[in-house]
């Protein structure tokens, strides 16, 4: 018989001295709990009971080994507890696992808007430029920026698409004047690259630019969306990057918007766990709490950024082409 049942048998007879009153609660035959009783004794090769017609007692060594198996069954009870409680009780260290490229003031605050409603979570989060394996590097949890994912047996939800913008700062406008989408291939135009997905081929699509007439494309291309920004503010060239990594700089008129109307593509931010059934707690409620509260971060538009003034265009931008974000 399973070792575990006969434990529990044992130790109800020993608490209730009956075997009937044992076999009525646990819904068996008499027989049958006598059996469960018997099997133990010829596993330990040790008689753990005295039965007689009238009483039922335990022996000496039948008294020692009740209480390991009540220390032990008590273990169990609460192990099967703690674990059967996982998909409703958000508790326990979460391992979440981010690109850099997702913009970490955004996340940052979310995973501390997270922890102040579940305070029994702990997360433990890891910024890390590639995609994760997350069950051989241990991640409960990853947030990612791309274009599409790879096939994969994990689940995926899209958190947000965000939209992508050409931006420029001031400066550099103003040292290098760009009057129409045409002339963007003279200009060095700044991407970001991730090892799952490549750099975008927003440049192919300029006009005047074909194969054999690289101009000067992509002449910085990084792999972090903070360097880009970086660069873009020390006046480097003109970047596409997601509204939401440059919302501030924007409404600060630290950096320009180009061309409203020319298309990019949207960058997709998705969060990635292992599996549909038996989903902890813990995971179910983050990722519920980033589809809802990071994705109003993440999905800024351009139109609301606008701050309460409205300076002057750069002498670079000609009207109806290159616009600053000041006007509405």
């Amino acid at each position: 018989m399973d070792r575990i049942l006969c434990m529990r048998v044992f130790s109800r007879v020993a608490e209730t001295g009956n075997f009937s009153e044992v076999a009525k609660h646990m819904e068996r035959s008499a027989g049958n709990i006598s059996r469960a009783v018997v099997s133990l004794e010829e596993h330990l090769h040790t008689r753990l009971l005295q039965r007689t017609t009238r009483s039922v007692s335990l022996t000496e060594c039948g008294e020692r080994y009740y209480r390991h198996c009540k220390k032990i069954l008590a273990d169990i009870d609460a192990a099967d507890a703690e674990a059967s409680n996982a998909h409703t009780l958000p508790r326990g260290k979460l391992r979440v696992h981010a690109v850099p490229d997702i913009g970490l003031t955004q996340l940052t605050s979310t995973i501390v808007e997270y922890r102040h409603a579940y305070p029994a979570v702990s997360v433990d989060l890891k910024l890390l430029p590639q995609m994760a394996n997350l069950i051989e590097d241990e991640f409960d949890v990853s947030i990612v920026s791309a274009s599409s994912l790879p096939d994969s047996r994990n689940v995926s939800r899209l958190i947000a698409r965000c939209e992508r913008i050409l931006v420029a700062a001031p400066d550099y406008l103003q040292r290098h004047p760009i009057h129409s989408v045409d002339d963007l291939p003279n200009h060095t135009l700044m991407q970001t690259s991730s090892s799952f997905d490549p750099p975008p081929e927003w440049p192919a699509e300029l006009p005047g630019h074909a194969a054999g007439n690289p101009a000067r494309c992509g002449q910085f291309v990084v792999n972090n969306m903070q360097a880009l920004r970086v660069a873009l503010l020390a006046g480097a060239g003109v970047g596409a990057v997601p509204t939401y990594s440059v919302a501030d700089e924007l409404r600060e008129g630290k950096l320009v918007r180009l061309f409203p109307d020319y298309p990019l593509q949207t960058t997709n931010v998705f969060v990635v766990y292992p599996s549909r059934q038996f989903v902890d707690a813990k995971i179910k409620t983050f990722v519920q709490f980033l589809i809802l509260a990071l994705k109003q971060k993440l999905d800024l538009r351009i139109a609301n950024l606008a701050p309460a003034s409205s300076p002057a265009a750069p002498p670079s931008a000609s009207p109806g082409q290159a616009e600053t974000v000041f006007r509405t």
